[in-house]
């Protein structure tokens, strides 16, 4: 069984739909109030649903029981949701969820996170710590580092703030980019 975190994403959208086309079992960690529309669609994939929140310590321990590998692509950047943020769900949750996924005797764990960038800012300290703690576990890990997503990265909370006529260039701002 394959858990995808962050099912209604983006990203975990995608991963249960090639899971599904594989014939691949999967269960989806959602929100209880995540969108009907994307639940249904989960649903139609073949999906299991298992709800759960990444602040909430025992809904990833029932999540993660049988399964042996796990597809994190969670962030909080674009929640709107209370209580979450860089720390509680990028940080604290994702530990979490390795912690979690480790006890239960997951395979393999597969982490979304970003390329170092030079300055200093919370989500990357975030993702560092994350990555840390899957480097010390027992599972087999893959720590994926893509390029920067255009609608997480063209955000306040990481330095682009138009509203406001700021802008923070990562690195020495000459180099190209490839937005996703």
């Amino acid at each position: 069984m394959n858990l995808i975190v962050s099912g209604t994403g983006a990203l975990g959208m995608e991963a249960c739909r090639l899971l599904a086309a594989r014939r691949e079992p999967t269960r989806a960690l959602v929100r209880a109030r995540s969108n009907p529309e994307k639940l249904a669609e989960l649903k139609g994939l073949g999906a299991e649903l298992a709800t759960g929140d990444l602040k909430d310590p025992a809904s990833l321990k029932a999540a993660c029981e049988g399964v042996s590998a796990i597809i994190s692509a969670a962030t909080s950047v674009h929640s709107q949701e209370i209580g979450d943020s860089i720390d509680t769900v990028d940080r604290q949750g994702q530990l979490a969820l390795v912690d979690a996924a480790e006890a239960a005797g997951v395979q393999h764990f597969v982490l979304v996170s970003f390329p170092q960038v030079a300055v200093d800012f919370p989500l990357q300290s975030a993702k560092r710590a994350v990555e840390d703690r899957l480097r010390r576990s027992r599972m087999s890990y893959t720590i994926l580092q893509p390029t920067f997503f255009t609608e997480v990265w063209l955000s306040p909370a990481l330095g682009f703030d138009p509203a406001n006529g700021k802008a923070t260039i990562y690195g020495p701002g000459t180099n190209k980019t490839s937005w996703i």
